[in-house]
């Protein structure tokens, strides 16, 4: 039995595309019966640049008035769909803290892909890649129209912790879908064999096994879904060229994937292939913590 989504956080910087987030989010929390609340957060190390050039009674309470102004509005344009918001809230501090703290009591939180500052995200990644290294909570990128459904959802796995948990959110979240659960066998296998002059019979032998063993893992692990539609897959590949051309080929609409990392290092950087997906993914992606 999952656990339902009960609590659900949009984060908004008052972009387009954070604006597009919220209004999915919106959609998600009315569809699952959840609680949504918006978040957004005046950046103290930029509200303190602007009050060393301005008096703070000219400045302090206008920024606090207009963002309150934005959030109402945002509010208000979610609700006209039918909608319902818990709670505007407005904080000051750093960003990325403010949203990991509130976030911490949720369970999901969405976001947009980019902000206002295209430069910065550039520099830095974008604040979602950059939310994605630390969360505590599934964190979903909202990329499209809000109103395409979840119909057809890709779960990568890699057999690691992070699989089991990336697999049950997919299913709590869409439980209306038809789920693709695809596994991208290391295509390096093969030139690192060749290099150790392994024959081609015993790379053959040693590539059908390992083949035999992901079908194992993948009927284990998809065996815990019931009561909707499932599709599974294991391939040769790479896995950064594989999971967008699964996603476009079932005509996917969300991919739902851990931090797609084995080592203790995945704790604390983004895996290469997650970091990928959430810069080159057409469609939305919920990253799963384990």
């Amino acid at each position: 039995m999952t656990t339902p989504v009960r609590a659900v956080i949009a984060a908004t910087d008052f972009s387009f595309s954070a604006h597009r987030a919220a209004r999915r989010a919106g959609l998600l929390a009315k569809d699952l019966g959840a609680r949504l609340d918006l978040l957004h957060i005046v950046d103290s190390s930029t509200a303190q640049a602007l009050l060393r050039r301005t008096p703070a009674v000219e400045l302090e309470q206008p920024l606090r008035l207009e963002a309150r102004r934005a959030l109402e509005s945002l509010a208000e344009d979610i609700e006209a769909a039918g909608c319902s918001v818990n709670d505007r809230l407005l904080r000051e501090g750093r960003v990325m803290e403010e949203i990991l703290a509130i976030s911490a009591t949720s369970d999901l939180l969405v976001l947009g892909p980019r902000g206002v500052n295209p430069l910065r995200d550039f520099m830095l990644g974008s604040t979602a890649e950059r939310m994605a290294r630390m969360i505590n909570c599934p964190m979903l990128v909202a990329r499209q129209d809000p109103q395409i459904p979840y119909d057809k959802v890709l779960v990568p796995v890699d057999f690691s912790r992070y699989s089991a948990p990336s697999l049950e959110f997919a299913s709590r979240l869409a439980p209306r879908a038809t789920l693709h659960v695809f596994h991208a066998l290391d295509i390096s296998l093969q030139p690192r064999l060749r290099s150790a002059r392994v024959s081609e019979d015993g790379i053959t032998a040693y590539c059908d096994e390992l083949h035999r063993e992901a079908n194992a893992s993948m009927a284990e692990l998809t065996a815990a879904v019931s009561g909707q539609p499932i599709f599974s897959m294991v391939q040769m590949g790479d896995a950064r060229v594989n999971i967008p051309e699964r996603a476009a080929e079932n005509q996917c609409t969300l991919i739902v994937m851990g931090k797609q990392g084995r080592s203790w290092l995945s704790e604390h950087v983004l895996g290469s292939i997650t970091r990928l997906v959430l810069e080159r993914a057409a469609c939305d992606v919920v990253v799963v913590p384990s």
